[in-house]
């Protein structure tokens, strides 16, 4: 670090106060502004500049790009390894390199036009005292006219792409990974307030804003264009996100869920004037060729796995059958697509660009090709599809197309999906769903990691076998001991039954003996009288009288 607060003069650079040395911003793991997309924006600031103002750390293919467009050209980089590069570089050019914080430098000629297409986290020095986005801001504003052309980059904090994408397995540690500052809350939260701010108007940047492949208007760019680009090339992750990406679209709108905005003023007059102009959408296709876009209202790609979601055959089946009629149609027009590339224009299916890419011979295979990678988005996303019996990519695949009475096989699909990605490859595209790594090409230290993982799952599996087998003995127990207790339980119920039912009985028979024996002792003890028997005997023979006189 520079101690001095004076303006001093090497060689080949000039340093101001808050100069870093020991790392570098261009060589970082944060990439710089590239790509053709950044390209045309800068080109158009610079052209005819008198003075042109590049803050923060380019690309070196971008500078290259850009100067010779204006007379002269003053880069400010905040560490010496970056200024002495840059100054190595044009040393023959009309270029001057300033090392240090940008807010310790004043030109001694105000900038006609800023490119600050790497924004404010990188102009300033670590150890000097916080400065926040709108402080930085008004500073670069006195650096420059009133009437100033400029381009500035405002990355978007909140946008869910740019998180998913910056999710890492631990923090970095390193000085070169340091930007600042790290939260701000003076940053534009949108980018009407960004536009507002700067006095001019946007454009917002897919899929990233270090190298976006589209920047457009927020009138232009549709839920389709940001399905198109919503995934980098060397992200693969990121493609299986597509359908959490449309859901962010519905709910945030196109704006908010951008990676950043690019606030642009001033270029209107410039580009009108000249061949290269810039209209509201302004794009690049998957090789990294300029092509035309349309902006297409919807995905068709999205609303095909909502109704796979909701499990509509009927609406599934409607929109391969609409798909297969465009094709037929028009072969040429979508045979250099791939199936996020499509969109709904007022219900009618629509190329979101032109392609010149071959991908197919005829109008069936170019049909099985986008239905292919349809079925991989389901698949690999893990979302239903109406056919329980569609079992993987390939026979999810001829199921779709038996909705269009089309007969394939398996190893059709095999085919068709092999000479697309080839001629993806040729043309440097990489298909939607790469091909998985075959084992013997699989990372080792992975590998061991998913057997650890499938080790501690089969004894997590285990233990609870074992428990479950635990349970199991307890519960035949407590049923042997219940069957137990309740067979004791009858056997007394039943003794008690018998002695109960022994004394109900040995009393009545007490009371029927009583009972007959009455006569018998009414007899004896009549006996005993003096002339009873005889009485009786009188008595016996004056009721036969009787009897025999009533029967007469």
């Amino acid at each position: 670090m520079n101690d001095i607060d004076t303006v001093s003069k090497s060689d080949a650079y000039e340093i101001v106060s808050g100069d870093m040395y020991d790392w570098s911003d261009l060589t970082s793991a944060d990439p710089c502004p590239r790509g053709p997309v950044l390209s045309r924006f800068a080109v158009a600031t610079a052209r005819d500049a008198a003075h042109l103002l590049v803050v923060g750390p380019h690309d070196l293919e971008l500078l290259d790009a850009v100067l010779g467009h204006a007379a002269r050209t003053t880069v400010v980089l905040r560490t010496h390894t970056d200024a002495k590069l840059v100054s190595e570089r044009y040393a023959d050019r009309s270029v001057d390199v300033v090392c240090g914080d940008l807010r310790s430098w004043t030109p001694d000629q105000p900038a006609d036009a800023v490119l600050a297409l790497d924004g404010f986290g990188r102009v300033s020095s670590i150890d000097a005292a916080p400065a926040d986005w709108h402080t930085i801001s008004v500073h670069l504003a006195r650096l420059a006219t009133r009437d100033s052309r400029l381009a500035v980059v405002v990355p978007n904090p909140g946008s869910p792409l740019e998180q998913l994408r910056a999710v890492a397995s631990e923090a970095s540690n390193e000085d070169a990974d340091w930007s600042f500052p790290i939260h701000d809350r003076a940053h534009p939260r949108s980018l009407v307030d960004a536009s507002a701010r700067l006095g001019g108007h946007g454009y917002t940047l897919w899929p990233d804003v270090a190298a976006p492949t589209l920047a457009a208007v927020p009138d232009a760019c549709s839920a389709a264009l940001a399905i198109a680009h919503g995934r980098p090339a060397d992200t693969a992750t990121l493609r299986e996100l597509q359908p959490a990406l449309a859901q962010t679209l519905d709910t945030l709108g196109v704006t908010a869920a951008a990676g950043g905005w690019l606030v642009t003023r001033g270029l209107e007059g410039v580009t009108a004037r000249s061949a290269d102009t810039i209209g509201s959408i302004l794009g690049v296709d998957r090789s990294g060729n300029a092509t035309s876009w349309n902006a297409a209202d919807r995905s068709w790609l999205v609303e095909a796995m909502r109704d796979s979601a909701r499990r509509d055959a009927s609406g599934l089946r409607s929109r391969v059958r609409r798909l297969r009629d465009a094709v037929d149609g028009d072969p040429e027009r979508w045979r250099g697509l791939q199936v996020d590339e499509i969109g709904l224009d007022a219900d009618r299916l629509v190329p979101v660009h032109d392609s010149a890419v071959r991908l197919g011979a005829s109008a069936d295979e170019i049909l099985l090709g986008l239905l292919d990678e349809l079925a991989a988005f389901i698949c690999v996303a893990g979302w239903r599809h109406p056919w329980p019996a569609g079992r993987g990519r390939d026979e999810l695949t001829v199921l779709l197309a038996a909705t269009v009475d089309t007969v394939v096989t398996p190893a059709d699909v095999r085919r068709v999906r092999e000479r697309r990605e080839s001629a993806l490859s040729s043309n440097g595209m990489t298909p939607v769903f790469a091909r998985r790594t075959s084992p013997a090409e699989a990372d080792t230290s992975e590998l061991r990691k998913l057997m650890d993982e499938n080790e501690a799952l089969r004894g997590q599996v285990t233990w609870f076998k074992q428990q479950m087998r635990q349970r199991q003995t307890m519960t035949h127990e407590v049923r042997t001991a219940a069957r137990r207790d309740v067979a004791a339980l009858n056997g007394r119920i039943k003794e008690l039954e018998d002695q109960l039912s022994a004394q109900q009985t040995t009393s009545i028979s007490r009371v029927a003996k009583r009972a007959s024996s009455v006569p018998s002792r009414a007899r004896a003890r009549l006996g005993r009288l003096p002339g009873a028997r005889r009485a009786a005997r009188l008595l016996r023979r004056a009721l036969g009288a009787l009897r025999r006189a009533v029967r007469r």
